[in-house]
């Protein structure tokens, strides 16, 4: 019966929502730092042709464009994980309570269905209520 609660509760914890928008996200951020990468290299290289060209003059300047890219890319690659992280803690939280609430009133509803049969019944017919709200909401 645990595995079942602990399932239960993990199904119920699942948000499309948050999914689609870390999905998103993530997407976004891939895009954005395979831009930022490339044009680091790209400038890198630029910056090793001009150097190799003329020893002095325009290297300065490819040099700071390609610093500036990769450090661009590193905080925007540090952000992701600093996001991900965050939504995974969250994640995990809900789903813990999650499973502590649904284990708690299943606990509770057997023994109100053998000493009070009416309220017991109310308390599954409000539970029952509670979860439909709840996955319609989602």
């Amino acid at each position: 019966m645990d595995r079942f609660v602990s399932l239960a509760a993990a199904i119920m914890a699942i948000d499309g929502r948050v999914v689609a928008r870390s999905a998103r996200r993530n997407a976004v951020i891939v895009v954005i730092l395979l831009f930022l990468f490339m044009s680091a290299y790209v400038s890198g290289v630029i910056a090793l042709a001009i150097y190799l060209a003329e020893i002095f003059g325009p290297l300065g300047a490819a040099l700071t464009i390609a610093i500036a890219s990769l450090t661009l890319a590193v905080l925007v690659l540090a952000y992701a994980l600093l996001m991900n992280r965050a939504e995974q803690r969250r994640y995990r939280a809900a789903k813990y309570a999650t499973e502590d609430m649904l284990q708690s009133v299943i606990g509770v509803v057997p023994m109100m269905m053998r000493e009070k049969p009416i309220s017991g019944l109310a308390a599954v017919a409000s539970l029952a209520f509670v979860l439909a709200r709840a996955r319609q909401k989602k």
